[in-house]
């Protein structure tokens, strides 16, 4: 009677605990990689909607006959302003407000230092440095309006490479 020989299919547990071992240790070593280059996209993004903000402002500026006003205020609820009003606050009952960006919008990004800018119908502008925003690894966008009311993001501080150093 011939013996016969069963063959093992799939995997042993030792083999599935090592597995389990080594993606537990590759996804440990990961995770701080991941969360910083997320608050690099944060902080991008918040730069960048800020700087498309002020491109809507010029718009509006120049279709409403009118000057708008930029306002960056800083705090712990930080927040920007569009608005129709000099000084204007970021409450949403503010009749000259038309429109903000809050710091509930872009967690993990604070605002270090704010300015404010006033865009003429022409297109001109009072050139200022509008925003500084920094993440919690320490990296720094500016976000700067110059004299014919167009916004530029510089790098102060972080490896940005798609966007110049100030």
């Amino acid at each position: 009677m011939a013996a016969t020989r069963s063959i093992a299919r799939g995997l042993t547990m030792l083999e599935l605990a090592i597995t389990i071992a080594v993606l537990a240790v590759l996804g440990a070593l990961a995770a701080p990689q991941m969360a910083a280059r997320l608050d690099h996209q944060r902080l991008r993004s918040a730069a960048e909607v800020l700087a498309g903000d002020v491109a809507e402002a010029r718009f509006l500026a120049a279709e409403r006959d009118r000057e708008i006003h930029l306002g960056a205020h800083v705090g712990r609820a930080w927040c920007w302003t569009v608005a129709t009003a000099p000084g204007c606050g970021c409450d949403a009952g503010n009749a000259c407000l038309v429109h903000a960006g809050r710091a509930a919008d872009h967690p993990g990004v604070t605002l270090i230092q704010g300015g404010t800018v006033n865009l003429e119908p022409s297109g001109q502008a009072s050139v200022a440095t509008l925003a500084l925003f920094e993440s919690r690894h320490g990296e720094q966008l500016r976000v700067d309006v110059g004299a014919m009311g167009r916004a530029r993001l510089c790098a102060v501080k972080g490896r940005w490479p798609l966007v110049p150093a100030c």
